[in-house]
């Protein structure tokens, strides 16, 4: 397999203007209003006065050990040689849903419309014609990024490499707020449970 590609996130600059979500759902012509292939969450810290709001764009984690892989019965699921970057096709997929439940990170989606799961491909066809993913290009304050693991550590000044807790082994590369308690991961995970 040829290097593996992660997400850089800079959550101490994100404004929450949803840019990134918009361009994506664009792309690939979901409906406004429906589920995502990249989502914007929110934590809130403190009681009035002193009330801290930050914001953590977060995708598909093309884990090295995903969980929807291996847990999909279909076979659905695949990691991409090229890029290492964790797939769906939509021909096999059967709507289970078992992929999303098995990810911790909750990056996969369910179209009600399909009957099929769908999640962040890291707009590979974008990529094959020398463009930027949807999300990275809209983002108006270039807080997020789509490389090879080794070229984002060594360009961004990073609080998190990857995760080691979650046994999936997660490609992304964060500058944490220092305002934030916990990290990123964890409160995706809260907000998906909550």
């Amino acid at each position: 397999m040829a290097e593996q590609y992660g997400f850089y996130v800079d959550t101490s600059r994100c404004i929450k203007c949803w840019a990134c979500v918009v361009a994506c759902k664009q792309w690939h012509e979901i409906d406004a209003g429906t589920v995502s292939r990249r989502n914007v969450t929110e934590t809130v810290e403190g009681t009035f006065p002193d009330v801290k709001r930050k914001f953590e764009s977060l995708s598909c984690m093309h884990c090295e050990n995903p969980l929807c892989m291996a847990n999909c019965p279909q076979g659905a699921i695949s990691k991409r040689e090229e890029d290492g970057a964790v797939v769906v096709d939509d021909e096999l997929c059967i709507g289970c849903k078992t992929c999303i439940s098995a990810c911790p990170y909750g990056a996969p989606s369910y179209d009600e419309e399909t009957s099929t799961t769908f999640k962040c491909d890291g707009c590979y066809d974008r990529r094959q014609r020398g463009e930027l993913p949807a999300c990275v290009a809209a983002c108006p304050g270039a807080n997020i990024a789509l490389d090879e693991m080794d070229a984002l550590q060594s360009t961004y000044e990073a609080d998190i490499v990857s995760d080691e807790k979650s046994g999936t082994r997660p490609n992304f590369v964060i500058t944490v707020d220092a305002n934030l308690a916990e990290e990123p991961d964890d409160l995706v995970v809260e907000a998906r449970t909550a």
